[in-house]
């Protein structure tokens, strides 16, 4: 192209952009509806069907539901979250678990992709990710959700085994700080509202002992179609869905003579509410500060959008804030954090919480009124809002280049909230340009106006969470510590500002050396002159996005037995300290509007990183990474901070009635090895910043034994200049590492762990954890995810439903080739302790049943939904950039789509039962149970 041409297309680009541009203030000025068709039938029921493709040839169907837990009488508590249940136990078309097995043997899995909750005012169902070519599947789908509204069959033989279900999802929800949240709900945030006495969950008096046709009413009360709405996004014709929703719901009926659906109030309290919500099972003490604000119903969405961008830019100011003054030497506080949320439907509530160090207890209140008092009286200074305006503007545009990405799921979320709130929902395109454009407009003013709104002397409350071995304050030394912060003339918050770069001196261009293509992909790998490799799979999965992870092997298995405790926290302290010539808190602020992520990880048998980036900031992350190996920090101050929160941690773990059994069952697995570490006083105690340096340093020394993989929307000639000038510069002497064998694998037969403590909640704890010789490949790792599966389903039957033991039993298969070859099943669950040595035989029974006969269904249902992932994940990034990692650090090739799907179908019940009769042979056990000291 001559330069006159380019100078022409260069100009009516310009011309063409400078017209998108106006035309997105003028759009930006009214608000834009997005695309949904919607309407209402003439029984009330509400439809939103709208077509989206993310993922391509799938859809996703919500029921939402205006009723909840407030709708219930006193003798009632419990009982729509027990509908919740019962809605998956036999319905007017789908007789007992029918309907689970039939969505399931199409590829949609119980619990992942069909579930529910109920909460205070709402209940909503869902069933996601429904291949569309199926029109049969799509029409039973449908059909679900009519049976949903008004076909439970409620049947007593269901309801009698689903009481057992819940009380085991009660008993495993009532740990210490759930225990403590909710008596701050009661006494405090909710106190005086009948949401006070509303939880979800309910009371388990009433759920033993309701009576049958109670359950009914209720149900036959507010489950009716003028309290519902059919969510429906996917890739479909909104036209011929509509006409499909209208056939199957119209002919509901809505029963005359029922109560219109109340609504409720929190009234704000004038008085100041103090709270302890102490338990011996929990840790060090953490300051909860709470204001109440009634939550404003009447915005328009535009003014919606205004007021969650407000609060979006003051929670990130202020917690950064609060993050920095935290380091100081002198803060009373290890953490801190700052939210405000709709609690419940009529009430928003602002809250504070705070870690503190220790014996800092009331200098840490005061300071929790302090800096919010700063920050509520003056705002944001104008640098941090500076800052944060850029790195929401980044954060925006980044979602308008990827709106296609944008999930179905996502939508229907949006789109069932805007049901509740008898709202619109926005375009979602108007929505980001609209938020952009409010953004450039915003000041620190309009910011301060907002926080004032919710700063008051009403409806304040402050609670204690904490051992109940730790001496509080009273009430009137807190409302002192108030008072005296009231009275006080505070200076706005100063800032220290830094000019400071990642890397100041100009780095060598390396060298590539040789290139080769990554079987099975169209990725290529290139290795360095540091002897580096660098494997490249450009996609346009992720606009202008770009995914990373790097790997070596080695880990801790090559480090000496007294240097473990130091490489267990090692990267915690360098990523607390920064990196290069800034500290953490320059690092953050300097990072501010630019998109890069670095995790760095010291693992059993290798070392490894990951993060991402925006394309455009795709040096600064390749700075960090040359960096994270040439320069990192380890400061005193950032080990203080970390040595102190793991002392917290370690309060709340000796607390905890599971804790001794966790370690006691992880040296069990490792055949009572000196090499395990366990999270104890000792620990601790070995930690030194000088050992974690050592260890930091000697596991990322070596560009040349690790592997780079990049996966994102890059082309690779302009790619690889970043890559030879950070990656290639970073010291490598062409050797490379292998992990070391430690064996550390349980002993031979069956190693049993059984202990027993006084609960609070009696429960028993079963982990169970088998392992064995197997050999290393495709086929076996196959085979042990599906057997993984099978058994999950099979203690879901047995177990959850048959039993009503348990609240859910977790399964998995896995396999293993480093250190060696070997196989792994554990499951875990929590139970009714006068069922739990039954349900443990039950385990056993299951896995000897494996290589004897096998429901031809379950391995269908399991293979049709591992077919189907396949599927929804060949345009995800993340998922490749696993993919590829796991290839290289495995040394197996690449499948392609076609491979992995001809691979599922060619595992036969033969295959299954022959590996399970292996696992049956050749297994070494870990049976851990945790009962309660029973009275």
């Amino acid at each position: 192209m001559n330069f006159e041409l380019k100078a022409c297309v260069f100009l009516l680009l310009a011309l063409s952009f400078q017209k998108m541009t106006f035309a997105q203030k003028k759009d930006n000025t009214t608000f834009k509806e997005a695309n949904i068709t919607q309407g209402v039938l003439k029984n009330g029921l509400h439809y939103y069907i709208m077509h989206h493709e993310e993922p391509k040839e799938r859809v996703s169907f919500y029921f939402a539901q205006n009723v909840g837990s407030i709708l219930e009488n006193d003798g009632q508590q419990g009982l729509a979250h027990f509908l919740e249940h019962m809605a998956f136990n036999g319905t007017e078309h789908y007789k007992d678990k029918e309907m689970l097995e039939y969505l399931e043997k199409n590829g949609i899995k119980f619990g992942s992709e069909i579930n529910a909750f109920t909460s205070f005012d709402e209940t909503v169902y869902n069933i996601n990710k429904v291949p569309v070519q199926n029109e049969q599947l799509l029409d039973s789908v449908l059909l679900v959700l009519r049976d949903w509204s008004g076909g439970l069959l409620l049947t007593e033989s269901e309801i009698d085994k689903e009481r057992g279900v819940v009380m085991e999802e009660w008993r495993s929800r009532n740990t210490p700080r759930n225990r403590a949240s909710e008596k701050i709900f009661k006494q405090g945030v909710l106190k005086g509202s009948k949401y006070e006495n509303r939880m979800p969950i309910g009371q388990m008096e009433v759920v033993d002992n309701f009576e049958y046709g109670v359950l009914r009413d209720y149900y036959n009360r507010w489950y009716r179609p003028d309290q519902q709405a059919v969510v429906i996004v996917g890739d479909i014709d909104p036209k011929i869905i509509e006409k499909k929703v209208k056939d199957t719901f119209a002919s509901i009926p809505l029963l005359k003579d029922l109560p219109e659906r109340p609504t409720f109030d929190v009234a704000i309290s004038k008085e100041f509410n103090y709270i302890t919500a102490t338990d011996k099972e929990l840790g060090e003490p953490v300051i909860q500060y709470y204001i109440q604000h009634k939550a404003n119903k009447s915005l328009s969405m535009k003014e919606e959008i205004q007021e969650d961008l407000k609060y979006q830019l003051s929670r990130y100011i202020f917690n950064l804030r609060l993050s920095e003054i935290a380091r100081s030497e002198h803060s009373p506080v290890l953490s801190a954090g700052f939210g405000l949320s709709n609690f419940v439907r009529p009430l928003d509530v602002l809250s504070m919480t705070a870690q503190p160090k220790k014996d800092s207890l009331t200098a840490a209140l005061e300071f929790t009124f302090t800096e919010l008092k700063r920050f509520m009286v003056y705002g944001p200074a104008e640098a941090e809002l500076s800052r944060a305006k850029a790195a929401f503007k980044t954060s925006l545009e980044s979602s308008l280049k990827n709106i296609d990405k944008h999930s179905n799921d996502a939508y229907a979320h949006e789109i069932y909230n805007a049901f509740f709130e008898k709202q619109k929902v926005a375009d979602r395109e108007w929505n980001l340009n609209y938020r952009i454009s409010y953004l450039e407009s915003l000041h620190s003013d309009d910011l301060l106006s907002y926080l004032k709104s919710y700063y008051s002397t009403k409806g304040n409350i402050v609670a204690f969470t904490g051992s109940d071995k730790v001496e509080y304050p009273g009430k009137q030394e807190v409302v002192n510590i108030m008072n005296k912060v009231k009275k006080s003339a505070l200076e706005p918050f100063k800032e220290e500002l830094s000019d400071k770069k990642l890397i100041e001196q100009t780095l060598p261009v390396g060298e590539i050396v040789s290139t080769q293509d990554f079987e099975g992909i169209n990725a290529k790998t290139y290795t360095l002159s540091n002897r580096a490799r660098v494997t490249l799979f450009p996609t346009t999965f992720d606009k202008e996005k770009v995914f990373f992870q790097a790997y070596s092997p080695g880990g801790k298995s090559l480090l000496a037995t007294k240097q473990l405790s130091n490489a267990l926290v090692a990267t915690s302290l360098a990523s607390e300290s920064g990196i290069g010539s800034m500290n953490k808190v320059e690092l953050g602020k300097f990072l501010q509007g630019k998109q890069t992520s670095i995790t760095l990880e010291i693992g059993d048998h290798g070392e490894a990183m990951a993060g991402e980036s925006s394309l455009d900031d795709i040096e600064t992350l390749m700075q960090r990474i040359y960096l994270a190996f040439t320069a990192p920090r380890f400061d005193e101050d950032a080990f203080g901070i970390i040595k102190q929160s793991l002392e917290n941690s370690l309060t709340a773990k000796n607390n905890n009635v599971k804790s001794d059994f966790g370690d006691s069952v992880n040296l069990a697995q490792n055949n009572y090895s000196d090499r395990t570490v366990l999270f104890n006083k000792g620990l601790i105690n070995d930690l030194s910043v000088d050992a974690m340096e050592q260890v930091y340093t000697d596991r990322f020394k070596n560009a040349s034994d690790f592997d780079f993989i990049f996966v994102g929307d890059f082309e690779n000639e302009k790619f690889l200049e970043l890559i030879k000038t950070y990656i290639g510069n970073i010291p490598g002497d062409g050797s490379k590492e292998r992990s070391v064998n430690h064996f550390m694998k349980p002993k031979t037969g069956i190693t049993k762990v059984h202990l027993n403590r006084k609960m609070e909640t009696p429960q028993t704890t079963v982990n169970i954890y088998l392992t064995g010789d197997l050999q290393y490949n495709k086929e076996n790792r196959l085979i042990l995810n599906i057997i993984g599966q099978l058994l999950g389903k099979r203690y879901l039957d047995r177990i959850r439903e048959d039993e009503g033991g348990s609240y859910g039993v977790q399964a998995y298969g896995y396999m293993q080739n480093i250190p060696e070859d070997n196989f792994v099943i554990s499951i875990g669950f929590n139970c009714n302790p006068k069922k739990a040595e039954q349900l443990t035989d039950i385990v056993y029974e299951e896995i000897k049943q494996l290589s004897n006969s096998l429901d031809s269904k379950e391995l269908q249902e399991i293979k049709s939904n591992l077919k189907k992932g396949v599927v929804e994940n060949r345009e995800n990034n993340r998922y490749w950039l696993n993919k590829i990692t796991s290839s290289i650090k495995n040394d197996l090739p690449l499948s392609t789509e076609e491979e992995l799907i001809s691979s599922i179908d060619a595992i036969t019940e033969k295959d299954i039962k022959e590996v399970a009769a292996k696992i049956n042979e050749n297994t070494r056990v870990i049976e851990g149970v945790l009962n309660p000291v029973m009275n």
